[in-house]
């Protein structure tokens, strides 16, 4: 059986730079048509702000590097943000097509449910924990602007400011080919 590289992709500060407020967009049917009809995805399901962020926002040369990161290390995506809980009928993977990321999609991390005194990095820490035992994953990266997420796996962590640097893309490749 192949090898499982998993990148455990946070998304806010990660490729969805902190000053994008994808909150703001009115609703554009032509770019629900058009993206519907490119990737024949019924995107009016999703909410539009969500659609708009994604196409908009995700920072391009942020997008570029996790492909390259996945492509250089064959690695997978396993989603670890607050996104993936934005609604149960959403669909990571077809929200990812929109950036051509759908081929790399392996899963959502799994939700477990929360104490109200854990902070968020510790129920993160614990998916992703709940993740690894779940999956037969060989080898995997944190990429999260969460300074904390070094402290749960201080060996597999890349800590972004705004977005994935150079420097944080050759840090996880780094790590994913040990």
């Amino acid at each position: 059986m192949e090898d499982l590289n998993i990148v455990f992709l946070d998304i806010d500060g990660v490729l969805q730079p902190y000053d994008s407020q994808f909150n703001f967009y009115s609703y554009d049917k032509k770019l629900i048509d058009s993206l519907s009809n490119k990737y024949n995805v019924d995107y009016s399901k999703y909410n539009f702000s969500i659609i708009a962020a994604i196409y908009y926002d995700w920072d391009d040369q942020a997008v570029s590097r996790l492909k390259y990161i996945l492509d250089q290390t064959n690695s997978k995506i396993i989603t670890s943000s607050d996104w993936r809980e934005l609604s149960p009928s959403y669909n990571m993977e077809d929200l990812f097509k929109i950036h051509l990321l759908d081929k790399y999609y392996f899963a959502d991390n799994i939700i477990l449910p929360k104490e109200p005194t854990e902070s968020l990095d510790l129920i993160r820490a614990k998916e992703i924990k709940a993740s690894l035992e779940k999956y037969n994953i060989d080898t995997c990266v944190v990429l999260d602007d969460m300074k904390n997420m070094i402290k749960h796996f201080p060996n597999n962590t890349v800590i972004t400011n705004n977005i994935i640097s150079i420097n944080n893309m050759n840090e996880a490749i780094k790590i994913l080919k040990k």
